[in-house]
């Protein structure tokens, strides 16, 4: 797994970066030297999707998700069992969601050879990331139900309270 952290680290950081830096370098070309880049645009969109997909999974490992912790927090210790495991469920099945319209996405796009309107670069290159992406997920929902249920943690605050009460 922490070779996976390293990788979704890296690419994330990368990505981000150098998109930002082509956003940059447009708005430069644009506003300063006069020369629209539309290409540009293309590129940058392309890889910020890429590491605001790939950043979900590392938020999900680090429990950096938007969560209402002010009733779990004051429920009791079956509320909070319950709860998790329903989280747990429904964040497998969504995995499975991701991956599985994913593919079918990229599938429809390489079969109709759709193509972006500037680079005319393979569309359905853009959409992998969504399989990448429901799997990273699926691997992250699948690493707190291993510590949920074997190692007996309370996957959402990193502790494990909830089986010695």
């Amino acid at each position: 797994m922490k070779i996976l952290d390293w990788i979704e680290s890296a690419f994330s950081a990368v990505l981000f970066l150098a998109g930002i830096g082509i956003s940059l370098y447009s708005v430069f070309m644009r506003y300063v030297i006069g020369a629209s880049q539309s290409w540009a645009t293309e590129i940058y969109t392309m890889m910020l999707v890429w590491a605001i997909f790939i950043g979900f999974s590392t938020a999900l490992k680090e429990d950096k998700h938007i969560a209402i912790d002010i009733i779990y927090d004051r429920a009791g210790p079956t509320f909070r069992k319950i709860s998790q495991i329903f989280t747990l469920v429904v964040g497998i099945s969504f995995s499975v969601f991701v991956i599985w319209t994913g593919l079918d996405m990229v599938m429809t796009a390489y079969e109709q050879q759709i193509k972006t309107i500037d680079l005319n670069f393979p569309i359905w290159i853009n959409y992998l990331i969504m399989p990448i992406a429901g799997t990273l997920l699926f691997i992250r929902f699948c690493e707190k139900a291993y510590k949920f249920f074997v190692k007996k943690e309370d996957v959402t605050h990193g502790e494990d309270i909830l089986w010695k009460q």
